[in-house]
């Protein structure tokens, strides 16, 4: 056979409208399934792709057929309509095909046959609507996909305005500073590489929020802490209004308000009531390491509690000299050094463990289940001794779908 006519349906909407199988062969069954699908859907555009192709195989005195996907539009489809190609190419050795397709999507299709068969030509079947539209669309259908596929691009494309539209909505125009501060936030937190560390762990956070555990319980108190301590900050800044009109009268003013203000020490209390929830979550969740970064981290916000109150009292008061101030400095952080020495030792094998783990995956090779080549682990993420996650470029590869680990790991992933 010197010429075949394709049609392509590769989301398999006549299979799932009609019940026919494909490949769908010879002129009879295509207009069977052009006027069964027609019937079913009349507004379904593969009606028009069948019509085309079989009008054109008529002009031709060609045979036609029409390969089907699947309603998983990607790796799953595009096999199958391969399986099916193959078995059509076998069956009638055609020189070269026709392929039409009712628009751009179907044409995705095109690299896999044109790397089995000659393509002697492209027909596009567009009803009453402008091709430039379509292209527009799909397009514009891509771009939300990838977006959506992207957690990082997700949160700057609709994250960010999301929270502009409600704080303007709320506030209105007196809005503006909040969300100029948010975006200023946001762009240290990426621009220091921390996006991902940040955003998991409040997605971590907000899947242990349950009426069931004691942790959430105790985020509620750490809740009303920091109201009571927001409440008495914003009455005392009102009472003793900080100037910034030169240098040593805003550090003198800051400093007693530092002092006096009993928002400060809520606000710490705040903050050490929360990292007691975080502890308890990850205490019963096995993951003990986490735990050790808590305990630092408890111990960090108390050493610069104290380095900061020490500094106050340095500026506001003439009898706590800088010696003083040096030598309580100097205290706090050798005692904060101690302290995360002392957890070394406490969670030495869970350490240990992980190090293992992570030296198993990291910088290694990931090829998916077919060969094909995605990149080399760039990071490693445990949880509860087991990888939880793992991250080759920008892609994130979630730990159960490694099938196998060697000098090369493979993925069940694209």
């Amino acid at each position: 056979m010197k010429i075949l006519v394709l049609c392509i349906d590769r989301d398999d909407d006549i299979g799932r409208n009609t019940k026919i199988k494909g490949p769908v062969v010879g002129w009879d069954s295509n207009l069977e399934a052009a006027q069964k699908l027609a019937l079913a859907d009349p507004q379904d555009t593969d009606v028009n792709a069948l019509f085309g192709a079989l009008n054109i195989a008529k002009k031709l005195n060609s045979e036609v057929v029409t390969l089907t996907g699947d309603a998983n539009v990607g790796l799953v489809s595009d096999n199958i309509v391969a399986q099916q190609l193959d078995e059509i190419i076998e069956r009638f050795h055609p020189e070269s095909v026709i392929v039409v397709t009712d628009g751009l999507d179907d044409q995705q299709v095109l690299p896999i046959i044109q790397s089995r068969v000659k393509v002697e030509s492209v027909q596009t079947i567009v009803v009453r609507q402008s091709k430039e539209l379509e292209k527009a669309y799909f397009k514009i259908i891509h771009f939300m996909k990838e977006i959506s596929e992207d957690p990082t691009l997700a949160r700057l494309i609709f994250g960010i305005p999301g929270i502009a539209l409600i704080l303007l909505a709320i506030w209105g125009i007196k809005a503006l500073s909040i969300i100029f501060g948010i975006a200023g936030v946001y762009l240290i937190i990426k621009g220091f590489g921390w996006e991902e560390e940040v955003f998991e762990t409040i997605s971590e956070f907000t899947r242990s929020l349950s009426i069931e555990r004691i942790s959430t319980l105790v985020y509620f108190m750490a809740l009303i802490t920091f109201v009571v301590a927001a409440g008495y900050g914003y009455g005392d800044l009102r009472r003793n209004a900080i100037s910034f009109s030169d240098v040593d009268s805003a550090l003198n003013t800051l400093s007693v308000f530092i002092l006096n203000s009993f928002s400060i020490e809520l606000m710490v209390l705040t903050l050490l009531i929360a990292i007691v929830g975080r502890i308890i979550d990850d205490w019963s969740n096995g993951k003990y390491v986490q735990i050790r970064r808590y305990l630092i981290l408890m111990a960090f916000v108390i050493m610069i509690r104290t380095i900061v109150f020490n500094g106050a009292s340095f500026i506001t008061s003439e009898e706590y000299n800088f010696g003083s101030f040096v030598l309580t400095g100097t205290i706090s952080v050798v005692a904060f050094a101690l302290w995360v020495k002392l957890t070394d030792y406490m969670f030495m094998d869970e350490i240990e463990t992980i190090r293992k783990i992570v030296s198993t995956y990291e910088k290694k090779q990931v090829n998916n289940i077919e060969g094909k080549a995605i990149g080399k682990v760039s990071k490693v993420v445990v949880r509860g001794m087991k990888v939880a996650e793992l991250k080759v470029g920008r892609k994130r590869i979630e730990g159960k779908d490694v099938v196998s680990v060697g000098d090369v790991i493979v993925v069940n992933a694209g």
